[in-house]
């Protein structure tokens, strides 16, 4: 007996990973894009440090509302709307990116139908739960807003993405927008949208519009045949490239004002220092947007790989670079001014 088990195959730890289920379900996994959920995150999590809400004053209920609150913007509503994003873009993503999971053939139309429309029901539900709770008629109005902005963004009727300003300005008001206003209405002091939070929730809108322009330039190829009307198809590469600076660079601007007016002189100055090597890096990157040296030192390791695709990497690699920096330099501005308002407004 021994014997026999001795000769008998083990199955190796390679093998139970790449099982058909576990394999199915990493495939789901990534139509809903995991990495994109981090963005709506960070402006949620931003928004509840600025409503002044300390670990001291959390109470059970205070626990629900932020864990729910989480799952419905990461990956129920972004997830939502990067599983139909993918579903209606496959014809576009067979020529930008056709390793994704639909193009690919790793998931058939109707597990993709599958994925966004359990994704989107969750999400219903899941703000639902909220309202009663909260009893708050405006969780729902948001909720349902940026549930709407992310399927109108892809689904035909809509395909607000054909138009580079539409679809530019429909991601920063689901990704940016929706999520700092949610937080500021499940735990503000304040009733409604104080000033503060509907200021800095524009600045994250702006900035997110400028960097969606930027990730733009790698499917022009795959725009142009689909008549897709994105802002480098319609004003070229540096033409959307100097719109993109506009908006960021706006965004910059509202913010310092908003810390002056506020009286967080401090945190003024820190963003105007932030501000100047934005603008070093926006010049660098209009006169060399394919220089690879970041992308080079970021390929080296396994977490650069798995956060920097190949299509795009290779289409536009300055553009890694500035989102790098500039992604760094503007979420530490704003977590600063967060945490300051909330504690000592």
């Amino acid at each position: 007996m021994l014997e026999e088990l001795r000769k008998s195959p083990v199955p190796s730890s390679d093998a139970a990973a790449t099982s058909p289920l576990l394999q199915t379900l990493l495939n789901h996994v990534q139509l809903l894009d995991p990495v994109t959920w981090l963005g709506p995150w960070q402006c949620f999590c931003c928004g509840v440090l600025a409503t002044g809400l300390r670990l001291s004053d959390l109470t059970l209920l205070d626990g629900v509302k932020f864990f729910l609150a989480c799952g419905l913007i990461g990956p129920l509503l972004t997830g939502f709307s990067q599983s139909i994003n993918d579903y209606f873009d496959r014809h576009l993503d067979a020529i930008n990116d056709p390793e994704r999971p639909i193009p690919s053939g790793r998931i058939s139309l109707s597990a993709a139908r599958a994925n966004f429309t359990l994704t989107g029901l969750l999400a219903l539900g899941n703000m639902s739960l909220l309202y009663v709770i909260t009893g708050s008629l405006l969780i729902l109005i948001l909720g349902i807003a940026g549930l709407f902005l992310a399927y109108a963004y892809s689904a035909p009727g809509f395909r607000l993405k054909e138009n580079g300003w539409l679809g530019t300005t429909s991601v920063g008001i689901g990704y940016c927008l929706v999520p700092w206003l949610l937080a500021a209405h499940l735990f503000s002091r304040e009733p409604g949208f104080p000033s503060f939070h509907l200021a800095l929730g524009v600045v994250n809108a702006l900035v997110a519009m400028g960097l969606i322009t930027m990730n733009d330039f790698k499917s022009i190829e795959g725009d142009r045949k689909n008549n897709l009307r994105t802002l480098p198809v319609l004003y070229g590469e540096r033409g959307a490239m100097l719109i993109a600076f506009a908006e960021i660079n706006l965004a910059q601007v509202i913010f310092v004002i908003t810390c002056l007016l506020f009286g967080y002189v401090t945190i003024g100055w820190l963003g105007i220092a932030f501000f100047v090597p934005q603008l070093v890096q926006q010049v660098q990157l209009y006169r060399a947007p394919n220089d690879s040296r970041l992308l080079e030192s970021i390929g080296r390791n396994a977490a650069g790989r798995s956060l920097v695709s190949q299509s795009q990497s290779g289409a536009h690699p300055g553009f890694i670079r500035f989102l790098v920096g500039s992604n760094l330099l503007t979420v530490t501005a704003l977590t600063a001014v967060s945490i300051v308002h909330g504690y000592w407004h």
